[in-house]
């Protein structure tokens, strides 16, 4: 009872992973959303050590789709996030396409993510000639290329999307090295509640408390609470925010990926634990 009651309370500490803005704990190294460039001027460029005034802030790239999520709409989420990895911002259609382009992006093994990539040409079963366009093109750092179609799982027979896999791959070409399909079943709530915290995460991190936090956890075998791991820090936001930023380093791992950490706040060294 006693060991319930702590982790109670545990859980209400480490609910959500806050945004920098929202919390004067939270240090990014670096600014969390947009990049820096140095300003030019008649071909010399400022020294930013030594003039604040050298750099100058430019928001994220503009997605590349060729189509672009309806600025309006009653019954779907539309909108965009921002790739850390190439500041660039890629749309949704959908809480599910959300999902999707989150766990993508949560994944450090991926170097790009494309949504609505250049449509692709393939011979349909009636002999004809179709166009298709995937909902993302994923580049892993291999330079392997998967295309992404994400539907729900009630959707699948209706939209037929099987059958145009299957015509399709034979057309891919060097437009992508595999082609398949994502649904709610595989990219569940709780999966992209945890792929979003880590992009909040990368947003806002700071090396030093990352490298606390990973020192902290070479004294550690198997899986503990993530509160034990907060509380080695004066401010808990910054430390669940090293937890989740060492995630995506591959360094710790979640003990239970299905759920999210809220629910199942365990975490261990991503080698300790088979």
């Amino acid at each position: 009872m006693l060991r319930f009651v702590k982790e109670e309370q545990a859980l209400r500490q480490i609910g959500s992973t806050p945004d920098a803005s929202e919390s004067s704990g939270l240090r990014p190294d670096r600014i969390v959303s947009g990049r820096v460039v140095p300003i030019a001027e008649d071909g010399w460029e400022y020294e930013v050590e030594k003039d604040w005034r050298s750099e100058l802030w430019v928001p994220p790239h503009r997605s590349t789709g060729t189509r672009q999520p309806t600025p309006r709409t009653k019954a779907h989420c539309r909108g965009w996030l921002v790739d850390p990895t190439t500041c660039r911002s890629v749309g949704f259609s959908s809480t599910h396409e959300l999902r999707v382009a989150a766990l993508l992006m949560a994944n450090r093994a991926v170097v790009e993510v494309e949504d609505q990539p250049p449509a692709i040409r393939y011979l349909g079963v009636d002999g004809r000639w179709h166009h298709h366009t995937f909902d993302f093109r994923a580049t892993y750092s291999t330079g392997y290329k998967i295309a992404i179609a994400v539907k729900p799982k009630t959707d699948l027979e209706k939209s037929g999307i099987r059958q145009v896999l299957k015509q399709a791959r034979t057309e891919l070409s060097d437009f992508a090295d595999e082609a398949i399909v994502l649904t709610d079943e595989n990219v569940t709530i709780a999966r992209g509640w945890n792929a979003l915290s880590i992009l909040r995460a990368r947003r806002a991190r700071n090396d030093e408390d990352c490298a606390r936090m990973r020192a902290f956890f070479k004294g550690v075998h198997g899986a503990i609470h993530a509160s034990h791991a907060t509380a080695q820090f004066d401010d808990r936001a910054s430390a669940l925010n090293a937890i989740w930023c060492l995630i995506y380093d591959g360094v710790l791992k979640l003990i239970f990926p299905d759920r999210k950490l809220v629910d199942a706040p365990f975490v261990a060294n991503a080698t300790s634990i088979h």
